[in-house]
């Protein structure tokens, strides 16, 4: 199997005990504020990469009135974030195969989709983000902050044995990406999230508008 289709088949195994993780973290919670307050009403809204639909649950709570559409490849994450959001639209989709989607959207989010894609990769998401944007729509995007040379195989606290491929980006190039795409950068958020097992990552959380 390749890097895609462990990652793949760890996220769909350890499903459950990702959403046990996820749904009380609250560090995002006000990039992801910062996010909700910038959509007008009634919005329609894709996230990519949705896991179990921690970040979905937390913006619906917020915004009752969006028309929030979210994907995710692995069936397992798919089925719990319909579970836990019942009022949300789910659809079973490689966010690399977003720009296949008919409608548009007035706002994007992918909460650390970008650590499982590689360089090339997120250019390609971001260009297909700016063709499915309204005119002024709000994208949202984070990773974790390093060189390309620490992307590898990693366990993480959820998995067990199991690992996932990691891709570590920096802030330089993906602002170039945003910036060639016709985005404006309205905020940059940086913070520092520190696993269970006692491992530091460099969080970057961007929030960007299509002009």
């Amino acid at each position: 199997m390749n890097k895609n289709a462990i990652t793949l088949a760890t996220y769909n195994k350890a499903a459950q005990k990702y959403w046990e993780k996820v749904s009380s973290m609250d560090q995002y919670d006000t990039s992801y504020d910062t996010f909700c307050q910038l959509l007008p009403h009634k919005a329609k809204v894709l996230e990519m990469g949705c896991g179990p639909g921690n970040v979905t649950q937390y913006i619906m709570r917020k915004r009752a009135d969006l028309d929030y559409t979210a994907c995710d490849l692995a069936a397992n994450m798919i089925a719990l974030a319909r579970k836990h959001n019942p009022l949300a639209h789910f659809l079973r989709l490689d966010c690399r195969k977003i720009a296949t989607l008919s409608q548009t959207f007035h706002a994007i989010i992918g909460a650390f989709i970008l650590p499982y894609l590689n360089k090339v990769e997120c250019a390609s998401l971001i260009r297909d983000c700016a063709k499915i944007l309204k005119p002024k729509g709000i994208l949202y995007l984070s990773t974790m902050e390093g060189d390309d040379s620490q992307s590898g195989f990693e366990r993480t606290s959820f998995s067990g044995e199991d690992e996932v491929y990691i891709h570590y980006h920096q802030e330089g190039y993906l602002k170039q990406c945003l910036i060639e795409n016709d985005f404006e950068i309205l905020q940059l958020f940086k913070q520092v999230c520190q696993e269970p097992d006692g491992r530091v990552y460099n969080d970057m959380l961007f929030l960007a508008q299509r002009v």
